[in-house]
């Protein structure tokens, strides 16, 4: 097995995705080494971490999702998750976590971009994925932040000195803009990811492998409905770069990970 960095970013249900990602990079050998997420991809990544198979992740949010009233209010859509990962967490510390997790979140009260490692596990968590206007700001070690995606939806910044080891793993690619198609929640995700999109493509720069899905843009970040079939597509996705490509990946050494 060969292990090497990955980084997940948000995208509510598109998240998905990445698990089936990470299923295609272990059946041909690639593991985590260590794992940086930001809302969607933190929670996938902190699953994965926790010490869960990519299959045991998408059944169990597979099976949360299906359970009535998730986004109906925001505060009890909030209240869902944070229950589900404290049923679901095997581990409530990043120390105790099988693999190095770093979570990214927005700071709210000064701006910028917050990446926690240490200590309580499921604060970060609720912080990185809540979304601005859809759930309350989460205060984590005395400050009030936000969704992750907010500062930079790809965080590469953990990896920034081995990029070149990294697997970026975006799962929010622009559909073609269609004017005579725009309801609030199409209008919603599209600016939504607008607004990140030039930093998401910095950050991608320089790093190993960048997996986009293109078929994802089908798909709103309320999909919540269709888990399986966006889990299905990152893993054609991923599966096809690394039957084109995958020993390019193994020929970069890899830099060990403190935690």
């Amino acid at each position: 097995m060969v292990k090497r960095p990955f980084v997940l970013s948000g995208g509510g249900a598109r998240g998905a995705a990445h698990v089936g990602v990470l299923r295609a990079f272990r059946s041909a050998g690639i593991l985590p080494e260590a794992i940086s997420g930001c809302s969607a991809g933190a929670l996938v990544g902190a699953l994965i971490a926790d010490g869960r198979l990519p299959e045991e992740v998408l059944a169990l949010i597979e099976q949360e999702v299906k359970r009535p009233l998730l986004m109906r209010r925001r505060a009890l859509a909030s209240g869902r998750i944070e229950a589900f990962l404290e049923r679901t967490l095997r581990h409530r510390r990043f120390e105790e976590l099988a693999i190095p997790l770093y979570v990214s979140a927005t700071n709210l009260e000064q701006g910028g971009q917050r990446v926690f490692s240490q200590g309580d596990l499921i604060p970060a968590l609720m912080a990185s994925c809540a979304i601005p206007l859809l759930f309350p700001p989460v205060q984590v070690e005395g400050t009030y932040c936000v969704d992750g995606g907010l500062s930079n939806n790809l965080p590469v910044e953990p990896f920034v000195a081995r990029k070149a080891e990294v697997v970026a793993v975006h799962v929010n690619p622009l559909p073609p803009f269609m004017p005579g198609r725009r309801g609030m929640l199409r209008t919603m995700d599209r600016i939504w990811h607008l607004n990140f999109r030039e930093m998401v493509l910095r950050s991608a720069q320089g790093c190993g492998w960048f997996v986009e899905p293109g078929e994802l843009s089908a798909f709103n970040m309320f999909d919540l409905g269709k888990l399986g079939v966006i889990e299905s597509i990152g893993h054609a996705c991923a599966a096809a770069m690394l039957a084109a490509n995958g020993n390019d990946l193994l020929k970069v050494p890899a830099t060990p990970v403190r935690h």
